[in-house]
């Protein structure tokens, strides 16, 4: 790897271990400490991917108009503090549903800004072939990263609150801040296209939008995203609740699921090689769904809830991280540098920003007809993310067409 990827690489780790934590934890700090419902976790859920659907396109344009890595850091910054204003609400004996719900909003809002940036950072950082490579090493160490972190809260919250354990994410945020300012300023040359800020957010919404191979990308990863959030504050409590299984299990189960991401990310690329990339997409999407279904099957089959909420959460990390990793790169080979803020933020409008609306329409499913028709639900959804792929010229994809990277003259920074 070379110098200032390795650099990014490495902040990388702290930001995995601060994301895998605080995820995992505020949604079990809800129900498990403060009685929140389906709903409730919904809510919680939806606010935490909300920017993603406000902010994305106008942070976009800002992260390719700014230096990059000032945003990297200050990031990591406001998550850090706001995550540990939980801890300190526990210690204060004030913490309540409300403080929850802010703090995944500034977390989310804190998140629009990290991605964008560092999706415009990295393609800069490898070159041609380098981006698979690269995409996979930093999926592999995040997902072993997030197979050590539950399972080590799981331990944690069996001796101290949950609340407690938060300061674990915030110190991991920290780190990664400290960590980026040793990477070199990256920073794209301003677009000869339209100016203006409007201008420029609607040229990169378009450009996403209207490209062929781009658009079933970004359809398929948002019905694979809808998927996971509509049955997420669901999950949680027909874990809890109809399941029955204990706290810290439920959270030692994040490294069961990390684990299959994990497997994924070493085997992607030799079945990818096997298979193609887009018979990988396609098959990955379709067991994805499979696996999905144990959950609210688990009453029905014979052994231990605990085994199929296990088996679930691995198999989908692993269909999941495999379709993701199935050509990794592809968007960032197509997408010029000088809109690579404005082109990621537009494609992360649609498959991140689906998310809370997932979530919301998911939770008010639940308080209607009960969690578990929503997580059969979550499973039709979750087979429809291979339409998009079967649809277009990408389920013909064995490798990704050298042809086609616009930056393939291009060289990245060797210190």
């Amino acid at each position: 790897m070379r110098g200032p990827f390795r650099r990014l690489f490495i902040a990388g780790i702290g930001d995995g271990i601060g994301d895998d934590i605080a995820r995992s934890l505020l949604p079990v700090i809800a129900v498990a400490a403060l009685g929140a419902g389906a709903f409730e976790a919904g809510v919680l859920n939806a606010l935490g991917m909300a920017a993603f659907l406000i902010l994305g396109v106008p942070a976009g344009v800002l992260v390719d108009r700014w230096p990059r890595k000032p945003v990297l850091i200050g990031a990591n910054a406001v998550r850090a503090t706001a995550v540990l204003t939980v801890s300190l609400a526990h210690a204060a004996g004030s913490l309540s549903l409300w403080h929850l719900f802010l703090v995944a909003a500034v977390v989310s809002a804190a998140d629009v800004f990290f991605s964008s940036a560092h999706s415009a950072v990295m393609p800069t950082l490898l070159a041609g072939d380098q981006h698979a490579v690269g995409y996979a090493r930093v999926q592999a160490v995040q997902s072993g990263l997030a197979v050590a972190a539950p399972g080590l809260v799981g331990v944690l919250i069996a001796v101290v609150a949950a609340p407690v354990v938060l300061v674990i994410s915030g110190m991991a945020y920290f780190f990664s801040a400290v960590v980026t300012c040793a990477l070199p300023e990256v920073r794209a040359a301003r677009p000869a296209g339209p100016s203006g800020f409007w201008a420029e957010a609607r040229h990169g919404l378009l450009f996403t939008l209207g490209n062929p191979l781009v658009r079933p990308l970004m359809c398929s990863v948002a019905l694979v995203n809808a998927a996971g959030m509509w049955g997420a504050g669901a999950k949680v409590v027909y874990v809890l609740n109809a399941l029955r299984i204990p706290v810290d299990q439920v959270v030692g189960l994040g490294a069961v699921s990390a684990a299959g991401g994990l497997a994924a990310s070493l085997m992607a690329t030799s079945v990818t090689r096997s298979f193609g990339i887009g018979r990988t997409k396609i098959m990955a999407s379709l067991a994805g769904a499979g696996c999905m279904v144990l959950v609210p099957a688990a009453p029905a089959l014979g052994l231990p809830a605990v085994f199929w909420v296990g088996l679930s959460g691995f198999g989908w990390s692993y269909f999941v991280v495999l379709t993701g990793l199935a050509g990794a790169g592809i968007l960032a080979r197509l997408v010029p540098a000088d809109l690579m803020g404005r082109a990621m933020s537009s494609y992360r409008l649609a498959t991140l920003g689906v998310m809370p609306v997932a979530s919301l329409a998911g939770g008010f499913l639940a308080l209607l007809a009960g969690e578990a028709p929503v997580l059969w639900t979550s499973a039709l959804i979750a087979a429809s993310s291979a339409l998009p792929v079967i649809l277009s010229p990408l389920r013909t994809w064995t490798t990704f067409p050298s042809e086609l990277d616009v930056h393939r003259e291009a060289e990245p920074p060797n210190s």
